[in-house]
């Protein structure tokens, strides 16, 4: 449905379960997608991402234009307050497609359709504490950290913070024209 410059992001499909299932049972990206446990997903755990998808305002499965490989998941959780305006976005990866640039290009071109196309007044998301990669990702598109839950997630042996992000419309307008004005 979306092209960005190397990806395309479209609804999901029935041949996309194993590769879905394989992101959640991914040892380095289940501790970052999940306040849960971190366990084997079987099989009949594709209901519950399915569950997950159909709940979503936009739920996007991502792939190489060229290839057709599937790089991971991204979308704005619902139901959305339409009175607030906040579109609350959320990314997965698999960790063969990291520090390739596609988070950012895949939360960019999100975070434009947000304010541009669904007429969002703010974009939040969560992070948990030790995802450093995804913080710094979320600072360079423009996210401020607005709060947090203090040691609210066991993740690997220890208490870690959620931290709070986001960006507003007229921040994003800022950062969209100073981006325009780089030749």
């Amino acid at each position: 449905m979306f092209t960005t410059e190397r990806l395309h992001l479209r609804a999901s499909k029935p041949s996309d379960e194993a590769n879905l299932l394989a992101l959640y049972n991914d040892e380095l990206v289940a501790p970052w997608i999940t306040e849960g446990y971190i366990v084997p997903r079987h099989a009949n755990y594709i209901d519950t991402i399915y569950a997950f998808i159909h709940s979503c305002v936009l739920s996007c499965v991502v792939e190489d234009k060229a290839t057709g490989e599937f790089i991971g998941l991204s979308s704005f959780v619902g139901p959305m307050e339409p009175k607030n305006r906040n579109a609350v976005i959320c990314i997965a990866l698999l960790p063969k497609h990291w520090s390739k640039g596609y988070g950012f290009e895949i939360m960019d071109f999100l975070i434009d359709y947000a304010f541009e196309s669904m007429n969002m007044h703010r974009v939040s998301l969560t992070v948990f504490e030790g995802n450093e990669r995804a913080m710094a990702l979320y600072r360079r598109l423009g996210f401020v950290e607005e709060g947090r839950h203090r040691k609210i997630v066991w993740l690997k042996g220890a208490w870690r913070d959620t931290f709070y992000m986001g960006i507003l419309e007229d921040e994003w307008a800022a950062r969209k024209k100073m981006k325009a004005a780089i030749p």
